[in-house]
């Protein structure tokens, strides 16, 4: 029986956390050798580029990744940018489709190009194709279809996906784990993710939201999510505050984590308050 399509709604911006598993029994790791990882890393680079979204955060682990997207609300292109996407799309002159396409095969290109099902299509079939090829193996790589949350807090879903790393006890330091969000942001590769002043808060200041996010992941990392997580030390997190970011940002682990709207320092939080104040 054919698949029922995924009722997504394509036609506002979308705040998706994504998840794909990887067939086969519990202990089958593929994504943890390097070369493995960095395929899916490139080929999640490559197809994000092409979408009309944005990578907020995202990690690699052994046998599975999370991907956190914005993805915009769709909105008709026109042909000549339709045109370019779709040769970048069949960069193999032997195969372009589109030099056959008629009007209804473009509107259904200019719809798949917002659609995060499509995405993760792409994303998961190309991988599994390198990988069969690559390994000489038959079947298929990924356990069923992947997942797919809508976040209505995206600070909180980011943050999630880059301490799974710790989560999992592979790192003690979320930037240690070559293939995530948080190492990339932290050796000068995020060009290609949502800036964090974007995300993070109101300040829509550069250095302020960095400020805010490193001490509020390492912070939030400090405590597990469920029983048997890896956490960071607090002494570490203390540690790491001190070095990079001076007083003021996190001198504790408070509630105020998971109930809270805006989290940072003292200016910080002053100025996210006079913006609800204002808001009634």
């Amino acid at each position: 029986m054919a698949r029922m399509p995924r009722q997504l709604d394509t036609d506002k911006e979308g705040r998706l956390h994504l998840r794909g598993q990887v067939a086969g029994p519990a202990e089958y790791y593929p994504l943890q050798k390097a070369e493995n990882a960095a395929q899916l890393l490139a080929i999640l680079q490559h197809f994000t580029g092409l979408f009309f979204c944005q990578v907020v955060s995202l990690s690699i682990l052994g046998n599975h990744y999370h991907l956190v997207c914005v993805f915009e609300a769709f909105r008709e292109l026109s042909r000549a940018e339709l045109w370019r996407l779709a040769e970048l799309f069949y960069p193999d002159a032997r195969y372009r489709p589109y030099l056959r396409w008629k009007a209804k095969d473009w509107e259904r290109f200019n719809r798949r190009l917002f659609n995060p099902s499509e995405l993760m299509r792409n994303v998961n079939g190309g991988y599994a194709t390198w990988f069969n090829r690559r390994y000489g193996r038959k079947g298929r790589f990924w356990a069923g279809r992947f997942q797919s949350t809508e976040s209505d807090n995206l600070v909180e879903t980011a943050l999630y996906v880059d301490l799974n790393p710790v989560r999992a006890k592979l790192v003690k330091r979320p930037e240690r784990w070559r293939y995530s969000s948080a190492w990339m942001r932290q050796h000068g590769q995020d060009e290609w993710l949502m800036p964090l002043e974007a995300w993070m808060g109101p300040s829509g200041k550069p250095k302020e939201a960095e400020r805010g996010y490193w001490a509020r992941l390492y912070w939030r990392g400090t405590k597990p999510s469920k029983e048997n997580d890896g956490v960071i030390p607090v002494e570490l997190a203390r540690q790491m505050e001190a070095e990079q970011f001076g007083r003021g940002c996190y001198l504790k682990s408070i509630p105020g984590y998971s109930r809270g709207r805006v989290v940072g320092s003292k200016a910080f939080v002053e100025r996210g308050l006079d913006r609800y104040r204002a808001e009634g």
